[in-house]
């Protein structure tokens, strides 16, 4: 039992931290138009800039989302600004909020 306690505690704190650093502004967002949302498939279709970190130029490209809940009020043209990760090869937005 000490065991789950203790990977569910490092969980939290991971998470934490992880929205921490979005309430902070210390996660890079990146500037972008949907050009489409397969809301239902959980994938976005996202014209950006350059992605910092993961060093990708400019380009028009599908995202597949973690958090699929956050493509259902998106709509194809609306100015965003999302993060993206490499997730095993795959590129996945983590995050994503309309641009201000």
């Amino acid at each position: 039992m000490n065991h789950r306690i203790r990977i569910l505690a490092a969980a939290t704190l991971a998470l934490a931290a992880v929205s921490g650093a979005w309430a902070a502004g210390e996660a890079a967002l990146t500037a972008g138009e949907v050009r489409k949302v397969d809301a239902a498939g959980g994938k976005v279709t996202i014209k950006h800039e350059r992605i910092a970190n993961l060093d990708m130029d400019a380009m028009t490209m599908v995202f597949r989302a973690t958090r699929p809940e956050q493509l259902k009020s998106l709509k194809a043209g609306d100015k965003v600004r999302f993060h993206a990760e490499s997730d095993k090869g795959a590129l996945v937005v983590t995050h994503i909020e309309p641009a201000k």
